[in-house]
């Protein structure tokens, strides 16, 4: 990739890409046959045609929808007390409906998801029509470059519900075969140092129909790693919601040459998270035993602030509060009296 191509955004280097690609056509540039009704078309033409792609930007921030579903139940009796920022998903497993929640918070969420696919279903249809490509597969690419709050499992929890939904009757446009979220926005850690982007692939009720296509796929995000400079991590894990993404400026902004003790405590613990193996009570106990030491230390007549003493419990207490944010653990579910 050039260095004009680094400085454009994700979805003018994928469109790059994409006229980069063998036998890859530009439906906007070809002679196409009469339409009276000017129906819009998909964008793309790939594999010799056998692959029509409409591609679309997720770029609305909607993290205020998650703020509104919490400000509605943070006075009930069983909202999680935790410190700092949690995931949503984390938190809603610990109420009892949690579960129906967290699908009206995807549906919220996901109503520019719902617009991409319903569009994208149109369009690849009369693409189809028009170009008299009745076998080809459609497939919608999703692309996502910092909108933080949309990450690929909500997303891509949205688009499966999407697929596999009844039809009414009231559009004639078929269902998508494939939909490929790439992600600019999250990454999945690091490989050979660089960050690995999420490429997942979800497959159409009719995705059967293209036995052949799973390898194409494989080879267009093998290309597009290399033409981009970057790894792409192909997300087939069986539960997405067990995978951890991050942000992608959490691994991509230089390190401060100063930070406060704090945060040099909290990198210490993620980049070993020690607590992770034990129960969410042995993790709550723990953080009770760590508040045991340190209160004499604060109490009047206790020692007193002993740097020696205090400071490696205030570490020790914030990897704890590291841990119980992970997991957004109720801390009112703390035993009352300490324990290792």
């Amino acid at each position: 990739m050039s260095r004009a191509d680094k400085q454009v955004g994700l979805e003018g280097r994928f469109g790059r890409f994409v006229e980069s690609l063998p036998n890859a056509e530009i439906i906007d540039r070809l002679e196409l046959p009469s339409d009276p009704t000017r129906r819009r078309k998909a964008d793309y033409l790939l594999g010799g045609r056998s692959v029509i792609v409409e591609l679309k930007t997720l770029s609305d921030d909607v993290s205020h929808k998650v703020e509104a579903m919490a400000d509605r139940h943070r006075e009930r009796d069983d909202w999680p007390l935790f410190y700092g920022t949690a995931d949503v998903r984390k938190v809603l497993a610990h109420l009892p409906d949690g579960e129906a929640l967290y699908g009206k918070l995807v549906n919220a969420l996901g109503r520019s998801v719902e617009d991409a696919v319903r569009s994208a279903e149109e369009q690849i249809t009369h693409t189809r029509e028009v170009l008299r490509l009745p076998d080809a597969a459609g497939m919608l690419v999703i692309l996502n470059e910092a909108v933080e709050i949309l990450d690929p499992y909500v997303v891509g929890h949205r688009v499966a519900q999407l697929l596999r939904r009844p039809r009414t009757g009231n559009s004639a446009s078929e269902k998508l075969n494939f939909v490929w979220l790439l992600f600019e926005s999250h990454v999945m850690g690091k490989v050979a140092d660089m960050p690995a982007v999420p490429s997942f692939l979800i497959r159409g009720d009719g995705a059967s129909r293209f036995p052949w296509f799973d390898a194409f796929h494989k080879d267009v995000v093998r290309r597009w790693a290399e033409w981009n400079g970057g790894i792409s991590f192909e997300g087939d894990a069986h539960d997405p919601s067990k995978i951890h993404f991050s942000p992608m400026k959490e691994v991509s902004e230089p390190a401060p040459t100063r930070i406060p003790r704090h945060e040099l405590w909290r990198r210490r613990y993620r980049a070993n998270p020690y607590l992770r193996a034990l129960s969410d009570e042995g993790v709550l106990a723990r953080g009770a035993d760590i508040m045991r030491r340190l209160m004499p230390h604060f109490i009047k007549g206790g020692p007193g602030y002993v740097p020696e003493a205090v400071n490696p419990l205030m570490e020790e207490f914030t990897h704890f509060q590291e841990e119980a944010r992970f997991r957004a653990l109720d801390l009112r579910d703390m035993p009352m009296h300490g324990g290792t």
